[in-house]
């Protein structure tokens, strides 16, 4: 899974399995951050279903904090 974690000038930095990597901006143009990422051609595109699946977790995570 491909993760935008940042978005720095004209670079943007992605993480996955293998780590890190930096890439063009250009290359991400309609994705924010933290968006899950696919590599369609020569540029990355949001996989709109992956990323709600990843924010609906990362909210469950979050609510679970404050249930104790």
């Amino acid at each position: 899974m491909l993760i935008l974690e940042k978005l720095r000038g004209d670079m943007a930095v992605i993480s996955g399995d293998s780590g890190e990597f930096s890439v063009s901006a250009d290359m991400v143009k309609g994705c924010r951050e933290g968006d899950v990422i696919i590599l369609s051609g020569d540029v990355y595109i949001t996989d709109e279903t992956a990323t709600e699946m990843r924010r609906k977790e990362i909210l469950s995570l979050q609510n679970s904090l404050w249930d104790e």
